[in-house]
C-alpha cells in the first residue's frame, strides 16, 4: 500500500491514538472510509479517518477497489 491510497475500515475495528492526555480509543460504529498514510510496525497501519490520524490493525484494513 502506497500512503494516500484509500482503505476501507470495517464496522467493529478497533481505532486508537496518542494524545497529549494520554490514549483516545474508538470502535468503528459503522464502515468508514479513511486514507493510508504509513506503517508503523509489522501490524499497525497509521490511517486518517474522520479528521483524525488513528492506528489500526493491518488485518482490519483492506484496499479500496479501483473504480471506472
Amino acid at each position: 500500500m502506497q500512503q494516500g491510497d484509500l482503505v476501507h475500515i470495517p464496522q467493529g475495528t478497533e481505532l486508537w491514538c496518542e494524545t497529549e492526555r494520554g490514549m483516545r480509543h474508538r470502535t468503528a460504529e459503522k464502515p468508514v472510509a479513511g486514507v493510508y498514510m504509513n506503517t508503523r510496525s509489522q501490524y499497525i497501519y497509521r490511517v486518517y479517518a474522520n479528521g483524525t490520524h488513528w492506528n489500526v490493525k493491518r488485518r482490519d484494513v483492506y484496499p479500496m477497489e479501483q473504480g471506472c
